[in-house]
């Protein structure tokens, strides 16, 4: 399963996306991504436990990679090894959030925001 969300405002309203959004003022990229992860989601687990499964992080740097000019996102992959996934709820800018089994996402890749679909395929190997 992989945790999207259905972004609640406009760019991309109504488009699914991987929660995140921009960095705070002196704040890490890795404290970035847990903390864009958990205020859109409001996923079900700690701060810390977030932070110690993050796999890998990659930045995503095309020049036209989005229609709000240039954007340069740094994207982390944190799998998750429970038998029963975490609980979540949309908030802050996403209207929704769920868990989306990934055999569901290339059925769904016309519904993705920008190249959030291109993401999921670099870090799953989808497609």
């Amino acid at each position: 399963h992989i945790l999207l969300v259905k972004r609640k405002a406009s760019p991309g309203k109504g488009l699914l996306a991987l929660p995140g959004g921009f960095l705070e003022q002196g704040e890490t990229i890795v404290n970035g991504i847990v903390r864009e992860l958990v205020e859109e989601t409001e996923i079900g687990l700690g701060f810390n436990i977030l932070k110690g499964n993050i796999k890998s992080i990659k930045v995503f740097d095309h020049p036209d990679r989005s229609l709000r000019g240039r954007t340069i996102t740094h994207a982390g992959f944190i799998p998750l090894m429970f038998n029963k996934l975490p609980e979540v709820k949309g908030s802050d800018d996403a209207e929704h959030a769920y868990w989306v089994p990934l055999g569901k996402i290339e059925s769904l890749s016309d519904m993705f925001f920008e190249d959030h679909y291109s993401l999921i395929k670099w870090f799953t190997k989808v497609g």
